[in-house]
């Protein structure tokens, strides 16, 4: 999908199929609620890839028995990669989102890493 970005001029982006595809709150890169949010209240910004995803949602269903959308995944994917450095403190990770089609999740807990591959 492609789409057009207005900072301060078009910029012609283009948006790939992943598992936090959510993460643009649904509307992609034309959203205009999320991308402020996210630039006036965050702090730091992790990135974890399409096989952290996958452990993350695993990890949900595996351990806490809850089933996330890819989105809802990334928290938890950040945790387990080891990306997140000095944490103090009690420490919570918002699990949201149950919107994945469920043969994908399936496949994606019996070990399927890539979405491309879940497919």
């Amino acid at each position: 999908m492609k789409a057009s970005i207005d900072a301060g001029h078009p910029v012609q982006v283009t948006e790939y199929r992943s598992f936090a595809d959510s993460l643009g709150g649904g509307i992609g890169l034309a959203n205009a609620w999320t991308f402020p949010m996210c630039k006036a209240f965050l702090d730091d910004i992790i990135l974890v890839n399409e096989g952290e995803i996958a452990a993350g949602i695993r990890h949900a269903y595996e351990h806490e028995r809850e089933i996330v959308e890819g989105a809802g995944a990334v928290g938890i994917a950040a945790l387990l990669s080891g990306k997140l450095r000095n944490l103090r403190g009690p420490i919570a990770v918002l699990m949201s989102g149950r919107n994945i089609d469920m043969d994908l999740h399936r496949k994606v807990v019996n070990g399927f890493a890539e979405i491309g591959e879940a497919d």
